[in-house]
């Protein structure tokens, strides 16, 4: 396991809060590393996918490792109230995922409306911002 970035237990509250910083940090400076590690294998796998494709490969393997190409589908929704409409009428509710809109929620709490089934959980959060020095 690796060493903790930040030595426990800082002694003052100023210290907790620079501790958090450089944490958010870093893991900003990760995240974004990631997300150009994931552009690259993403950009990889293409390659591949074209080259088995012209080669009329199912499969290949090299160094241990195996590729096989696999199609996944999705849905892109076009029209969102016809969508919408076909799930109303057949009770298709099972094409839908299992999530309420935070948005929506909150603003039907603001009116004073309440939802069926459904019970307000709060969470409290810090909220950080970054002085620029």
């Amino acid at each position: 396991m690796d060493e903790p970035v930040v030595k426990y237990p800082p002694e003052r509250l100023g210290e907790f809060i620079d501790a958090m910083t450089e944490l958010k940090v870093q893991r900003t400076y990760y995240e974004k590393q990631a997300e150009k590690l994931a552009t690259e294998i993403g950009n990889l796998e293409e390659i591949i996918i074209k080259m088995m494709e012209e080669q009329h490969l199912e499969k290949a393997a090299h160094g241990g490792t195996t590729v096989t190409p696999k199609e996944h589908t999705y849905a892109h929704v076009e029209d969102w109230g016809k969508f919408y409409e076909f799930i109303k009428q057949e009770n298709y509710m099972h094409l839908l995922e299992r999530r309420v809109s935070v948005t929506g929620y909150r603003e039907l709490l603001q009116l004073g409306r309440a939802v069926p089934g459904v019970i307000p959980f709060v969470k409290t959060k810090l909220s950080v911002t970054k002085s620029v020095r």
